[in-house]
């Protein structure tokens, strides 16, 4: 739940930068957008370290962010 509310943080941030809401004007910076973005990757990291049943949340995103990589990436 606290992962959708800073979402929520960075599509308010994200068009109040772009200007996508003409009523609320240019409130953000792009700045602050990215600030917005650090703040769910780091609540996901809590999330997960939280949850991560083999007591390993480093391992369990290394082992994800490779097998992502992998499957972007074309083979050789």
């Amino acid at each position: 739940m606290k992962i959708s509310e800073e979402l929520g943080e960075v599509a308010e941030a994200y068009h109040s930068a772009t200007g996508a809401n003409p009523r609320k004007g240019h409130s953000h910076t792009w700045e602050d957008v990215n600030k917005e973005l650090a703040d769910v990757i780091v609540t996901t990291v809590v999330a997960l370290a939280t949850t991560a049943a083999d007591g390993d949340p480093g391992k369990l995103l290394a082992d994800r962010l490779n097998h992502l990589v992998a499957r972007a990436l074309p083979e050789r």
